[in-house]
């Protein structure tokens, strides 16, 4: 318990406001360091600060649902089964949980794809005209499979048309990682709020959190249905730079991706990770390895950016180099991801 003096302050209150202060002028410093083109849009902020309580919440949700009934203390009970209180948010909010570099670059590609979706630059929740179109094709792989990547989109948009990361969008890395630690969190407020004997607590917990896991489906993610849609379209001979095209503007940005994996051999994640590239030049290296034509290629680029401005040396650089040469500079993506991890680090 902390020393209190007999107004109820602790006696290290001083030096508890002064770190509070240089903290803010810290982060100050860090933020105000970044580079303009690293820099995120207050948009992307607002669209980030959104996206991570609501998925958050929704694990835990499943979490305290399956834990209710398991305890004993009405009072908890009580607590786990109102939707009113948030018990995990706060406590990851303090713990920098959100700093984990798999979930910020989760949150950033689909906060990236809700602003092509609202510039009209990529579907994601619009139409969705070519998958639609896809649905009823004469090969009933690409009808069937068009219709799962349908399905599997559905739910991505909130009533007010907000995105929402829903566990599809998940990798199975990232599902384990946040399943356990919401479940750390919730344990944290059992133990210590409500006086749960921890090895109570942790049984509890860690079967609740085996069982929603076996639920998860690494197959079903969003990203698993693009690239098997993709295959089929290549396998059908329909995987042209048309339906590339139509494919950033008319059913997001999972099934581009996919459809550049399939055409570069690269995973989409790397696909991902050079398109986020800050200059734009990895976009233009990505559609001259995947072999795409200048014309749908400048589409593409400027549907990406919307800034003429920006479009010219993105297309210098696409001219600039040949297919060979193309997937020649992006064969490092092909290489193991720790690998790439230590290139990045010394570079």
């Amino acid at each position: 318990m902390s020393d209190l003096r007999p107004s109820g302050m602790e006696l290290d209150g001083a030096a508890q406001l002064l770190a509070s202060a240089r903290m803010r002028v810290s982060a100050a410093a860090t933020d105000l360091a970044i580079p303009a083109a690293l820099r995120l849009t207050e948009r992307q902020r607002a669209t980030l600060a959104t996206l991570l309580p609501k998925l958050l919440r929704t694990i835990e949700d499943e979490l305290r649902s399956m834990i209710a009934e398991a305890f004993d203390d009405e009072t908890l009970r009580a607590a786990l089964s109102s939707a009113r209180l948030d018990i995990a948010g706060p406590i990851l909010a303090k713990s920098g949980a959100a700093e984990d570099p798999l979930l910020v670059t989760a949150l950033l590609r689909r906060a990236e794809e809700h602003r092509l979706h609202r510039g009209g630059g990529g579907g994601g929740g619009g139409d969705n005209a070519l998958l639609i179109d896809l649905a009823g094709d004469s090969d009933s792989i690409v009808a069937g499979e068009a219709m799962a990547l349908l399905i599997a989109q559905s739910g991505r948009f909130d009533p007010f048309h907000e995105p929402i990361l829903i566990r599809s969008d998940l990798s199975a890395e990232l599902e384990h990682q946040l399943v356990w630690t919401v479940a750390a969190a919730l344990r944290r407020y059992i133990v210590g709020q409500h006086g749960v004997e921890p090895g109570q607590a942790d049984e509890v917990l860690a079967s609740a959190g085996r069982g929603l896991l076996a639920a998860y489906d690494e197959g079903d993610t969003l990203d698993s249905h693009s690239l098997r849609l993709a295959r089929a379209l290549r396998d059908a001979g329909k995987l042209d730079d048309m339906v590339a095209a139509r494919a950033l503007s008319e059913s997001g940005l999972s099934l581009f991706l996919a459809i550049l994996s399939v055409r570069t051999g690269l995973d989409c994640s790397a696909v991902w990770e050079i398109m986020s590239a800050r200059d734009g030049r990895g976009m233009a290296f990505l559609l001259r390895a995947a072999g795409v034509a200048r014309e749908p290629a400048g589409a593409i680029l400027f549907a990406l950016t919307r800034d003429e401005v920006a479009l010219v040396p993105q297309l210098d650089t696409y001219d600039g180099s040949s297919q060979a040469q193309a997937q020649s500079l992006l064969a490092l993506w092909r290489a193991d991801a720790g690998y790439r991890d230590a290139v990045a680090r010394l570079s």
